[in-house]
């Protein structure tokens, strides 16, 4: 072997010591979460962080850093620093954002390295027991001849439950009035005592209450009814055919990180969400492991975040 040849291998040696030290063990990994604690972005984070710590070498942890529909969570990852140590877990969002804030301090989209496509949601629709319906066509028909009488609870203007219900409204002129909470936890409470009359929000979150009478399921997500609701129809069986009935959860990076780590973290991920185990601890949860690449969920939201617009425009909708 050549000197030149010598150099040119201790140059890319030291090269590959370099991106591996932007993520390497002993440095902490910060999972930045939008959420609050029991949501989908939450629970999905703190399965994944000590498996990510096994996997890397490195000490993860779980931040919550909730507020302004997730602005405040993701402004700070697009601010922090690109070595691969802060990484954004978030829920569809994020393809929500930019259709409903002229003044965002970042593009969802460019401003960005997204690294995995994570897992999705199944979402349901659910009423009070005092609401005298029993199916979506019954609902759809009570809030038509009862109008404004139905309101509906979300974690807040420009959530996804928002903007579903929006979308559900101008599919089938239903007349619902919209309720923002801070957080789902105040926005579930108040649909279980009464002072909202209905809501959409992850199969998940509702299963408890649904179980004990608190509240009656109308329909869920699906092609077909899920193992967790083997009783209750999907929205397609209950004629509601191409609504957006899925949350679904990324892994995000700023957006100058180095190609080399974002494709490193992105293979790790992947792996931990393609394990039998996870995909069976997650199951318990109510979430379903779709993992896919860094282009996967890059093409998922460029696709929604166009939906979404359309929504936002036709309803003359605004965040908070």
């Amino acid at each position: 072997m050549t000197m030149k040849s010598i150099a040119l291998l201790i140059g890319l040696y030291f090269c590959a010591l370099s991106l591996y030290a932007q993520n390497s063990e002993g440095k902490l990994i910060t999972l930045i979460v939008p959420t609050t604690s029991g949501t989908g972005s939450d629970i999905a984070a703190r399965l994944m962080a000590p498996r990510l710590s096994k996997r890397t070498g490195s000490p993860v942890v779980v931040e919550n850093k909730t507020g302004a529909s997730g602005i405040i969570a993701i402004s700070f990852v697009a601010n922090a620093q690109s070595d691969g140590n802060t990484i954004l877990i978030a829920p569809n969002t994020m393809a929500m954002l930019k259709a409903l804030n002229k003044n965002l301090p970042f593009d969802p989209i460019n401003d960005f390295a997204t690294v995995a496509r994570l897992g999705k949601m199944l979402v349901a629709i659910a009423v009070n027991p005092e609401v005298p319906v029993t199916s979506i066509a019954q609902l759809i028909e009570y809030s038509k001849s009862h109008p404004n009488e139905l309101n509906y609870g979300t974690p807040g203007s420009g959530t996804p439950h928002h903007l579903r219900t929006e979308m559900f409204k101008q599919m089938t002129g239903a007349n619902l009035v919209h309720v923002p909470y801070k957080g789902s936890a105040g926005a579930v409470t108040d649909l279980v005592g009464g002072q909202v009359q209905m809501g959409f929000f992850p199969l998940h979150s509702l299963l408890q209450m649904v179980n004990s009478g608190k509240l009656r399921m109308l329909a869920t997500s699906g092609d077909s009814r899920s193992i967790w609701t083997p009783n209750i129809p999907t929205f397609k069986e209950s004629g509601i055919k191409d609504l957006n009935d899925y949350d679904w959860l990324g892994a995000y990076l700023p957006k100058n990180t180095n190609a080399e780590v974002v494709k490193r973290l992105s293979r790790e991920i992947i792996a931990i969400f393609s394990s039998t185990e996870m995909q069976d601890e997650l199951s318990k949860k109510g979430i379903i492991a779709n993992p896919g690449s860094s282009d996967d969920l890059l093409q998922l939201m460029k696709r929604e975040s166009s939906e979404w617009k359309k929504i936002v425009d036709t309803g003359n909708i605004a965040s908070d």
